[in-house]
């Protein structure tokens, strides 16, 4: 998952939206939400190469979503997938379990992340960094938030500039089905950021950077919208293929013990 927009404490109905995008290679294996665990309850979707999932939501109203950490390297196949860490949250499902959990996992047995979770009342990123002995957290204030493969609201990736202003007069009642629109915004910033340490040719780095990611071989594969309420969730929503391309197809019936 390459970013997640946030909105918390602004619509009037639901205390925190969330939709993402997940950027990945085209050719690894994946497969659409579905059930995780009983026991909270739990959807997501999941990885078929390494197992575990990038975002997913109990029936309780506790969330997890994962996003990479910027790195000029591909990601080390002896590290433990960052897929088991989503996972992992969503079988404790509880704030401060998953922070106590969290505190005694090794950044570096892992490539770098960013771990958005909580509940509607409850919001939290824990990062785990290369070279930090633990784990580091913050709490997501009220507001409108981007989350990229950096910390939260990074000045430095433009597509939380992009996010922000594609959002910034969407009244309050019309953001959930915004946020999704805007997950399907293909703009290229100009100039582009100065990155020395990517080496990438510009016809590559541009689209990267884009909030809808469009590459001969990664980019956007899906994409994912809820919706959370104390004590439960009220949208669960994804699309199964880039956004703007696959419609947005309604889920929540797997979390609630529908088909």
């Amino acid at each position: 998952m390459c970013v997640i927009l946030v909105a918390r404490d602004l619509h009037p109905d639901w205390p925190v939206c969330i939709a993402a995008n997940r950027d990945e290679f085209k050719a690894r294996p994946s497969a659409g939400p579905r059930v995780l665990q009983e026991t909270p309850r739990a959807i997501g979707g999941l990885d078929l190469k390494a197992g575990g999932t990038w975002m997913g939501a109990t029936a309780t109203g506790f969330f997890a979503g994962l996003t990479n950490q910027r790195t000029y390297t591909r990601a080390d196949p002896a590290r433990r997938s960052r897929g088991e860490v989503v996972a992992g949250a969503l079988a404790r499902a509880d704030v401060a379990v998953v922070c106590a959990w969290l505190a005694t996992l090794r950044p570096d047995d892992y490539n770098p992340f960013n771990l958005l979770f909580g509940t509607a009342t409850d919001l939290w990123v824990a990062y785990a960094w290369p070279g930090e002995a633990a784990v580091r957290f913050e709490p997501v204030p009220p507001g409108l938030h981007v989350l990229p493969n950096d910390r939260l609201d990074s000045p430095d990736f433009p597509k939380v500039a992009r996010a922000q202003a594609l959002l910034a007069e969407v009244p309050p009642g019309e953001l959930f089905p915004a946020m999704q629109r805007a997950l399907a915004d293909t703009q290229v910033p100009s100039p582009l950021p100065d990155e020395p340490l990517n080496r990438l040719p510009k016809a590559f780095r541009g689209p990267l950077h884009a909030l809808r990611v469009i590459t001969p071989l990664y980019g956007t594969v899906s994409a994912t919208a809820v919706a959370l309420i104390p004590s439960g969730v009220a949208q669960y929503r994804f699309a199964r293929g880039a956004p703007g391309d696959a419609p947005f197809e309604d889920v929540i019936g797997l979390l609630r013990g529908g088909g």
